[in-house]
């Protein structure tokens, strides 16, 4: 090699790293997420396996429920989004979503108000996750017992039903996920796409499990957990007494629809590291397309071999029962009725892999997903402390992880004091709230878009 060559390379290296510090300082941030990275953060952000806790409060909230009509139209509300989103982000390609969109193209005031609102909103979600996880601890413990058949560890979930353990697994998680947020974004992503594959391995496993049983195998797996072949029958008897109505209604479908639309949110939420993303435009478009999709896939199907396996009648029997009637549910079986269909594949499963899997799901999808809001909220706050909204410190970025710690911290802290609000409010209220809020949100977006 000539010393000119050496020169030339030298000066196409030093070019390419004065171009990263230049994006760096004018934005704060470097594009070096792909189309693989903003799928993770948008699967992650929705936690697919959560679709078994909104199931639950669809069920329970609404008489006569069924999914398939919610799932399909609240995937297409979502779609028609993507598209006033990809346009926003192609206009203005910086991270901070609703924020810096709403600043920008509206006004100030109004961008301003958006973007601290949704910064408290994004934070309680990370303490209602966490709450998830912590709800789902006994029907973990059970699975992992099962797996490993240990009396001792199935038992030990028996301990952890107050509200105060429930707080307190929540902050655990909390920190767990605050320590793993402090690495490069690009390890995070790394992260959350390696629990998105343990996601979706558990899904494809539930789904090959109640494709090769039968109903028969299920009403027997399920009597024989509850330690009584009646099982089955006894749940909807005594959910009948109790006054649950069973059946279908498109009055309900419809009214579910909310509630499906909060299944799939943060399936566009890549945008939200948009200063992050390499060739913002198409980036999102891909990622967000390739993500409804693979939703729309696993919910529909798995939501059909439910029904076909579990039967809609006993789907409706014990969620409601569960919670209309808890004690009588506890004397027919311990099977936590919030597990669903997690729950079903755990009975039918025969082997310890899958009996994992299925147990861990949802605690390891809400440390995705909250990995993901973490990322997305501290860009909330980062791009309202780069605009000096917030104090100025609060955008200080990292120099070995390139990301800002400050507003970790931040989020961290009152993400913990949303923790043990959580643990006084039941399941059905917090997915209600959620609903509203992400509505909200998809309203702000569309005001910026028009």
């Amino acid at each position: 090699m000539t010393s000119s060559d050496a020169t030339a390379g030298t000066t196409s290296a030093g070019s390419a790293e004065a171009g990263r510090l230049f994006i760096r300082q004018t934005s704060g941030l470097v594009r070096e997420l792909g189309i693989p990275a903003a799928i993770g953060i948008s699967l992650a952000s929705v936690a697919v396996v959560n679709t078994f806790i909104n199931f639950n409060a669809g069920l329970t909230d609404f008489a006569k429920s069924d999914m398939y009509l919610p799932l399909v139209a609240a995937a297409v509300i979502w779609l028609v989004a993507m598209f006033a989103y990809r346009y926003l982000l192609r206009a203005v390609p910086r991270a901070g979503g609703e924020y810096v969109y709403l600043s920008r193209i509206v006004s100030p005031a109004v961008g301003a108000m958006a973007g601290l609102g949704i910064a408290v909103v994004f934070t309680y979600v990370l303490s209602t996750n966490a709450h998830f996880a912590a709800q789902f601890t006994p029907f973990m413990l059970t699975g992992l017992g099962l797996a490993f058949h240990s009396t001792a560890i199935a038992n030990a979930g028996n301990h952890f039903g107050s509200n105060l353990s429930i707080a307190w697994l929540s902050v655990i998680l909390m920190l767990i996920v605050a320590a793993l947020s402090l690495f490069k974004v690009k390890i995070v992503a790394r992260i959350i796409f390696t629990l998105i594959i343990l996601q979706v391995v558990a899904f494809i496993a539930l789904i090959g499990i109640l494709a090769f049983k039968s109903h028969a195998d299920f009403v027997a797996a399920y009597g024989s957990f509850s330690g009584h072949p009646g099982a089955y029958a006894a749940t909807i008897a005594a959910a009948h007494s109790n006054g649950v109505v069973f059946g279908t209604s498109i009055a309900s479908a419809v009214a579910i629809i909310p509630f499906m639309v909060l299944n799939y949110n943060g399936v566009l939420y890549s945008y939200y590291v948009g200063g992050e993303l390499r060739r913002p435009g198409r980036t999102y478009l891909y990622a967000s397309t390739i993500s409804i999709l693979v939703l729309v896939v696993l919910w529909v199907g798995v939501w059909a071999l439910l029904r076909a396996r579990a039967g809609l009648t006993f789907m409706q029997a014990q969620a409601n029962l569960g919670v209309i009637n808890p004690d009588g549910y506890a004397k027919i079986t311990t099977m936590p009725s919030v597990s669903g269909g997690l729950g079903y594949g755990l009975l039918l499963s025969g082997d310890p892999i899958t009996k994992i899997l299925f147990a861990t799901a949802v605690p390891f999808a809400e440390i995705a997903v909250n990995l993901a809001f973490v990322t997305v909220t501290t860009r909330v706050l980062f791009a309202q402390a780069f605009d000096r909204l917030l104090p100025v410190g609060v955008a200080k970025i990292g120099d070995r992880n390139h990301a800002p710690n400050v507003a970790i911290g931040l989020v961290l802290v009152i993400g913990i004091a949303f923790c043990f609000l959580t643990s006084l409010v039941n399941l059905g209220s917090i997915v209600a709230l959620q609903s509203l809020f992400f509505a909200l949100i998809l309203l702000a977006g569309g005001v910026a878009a028009l």
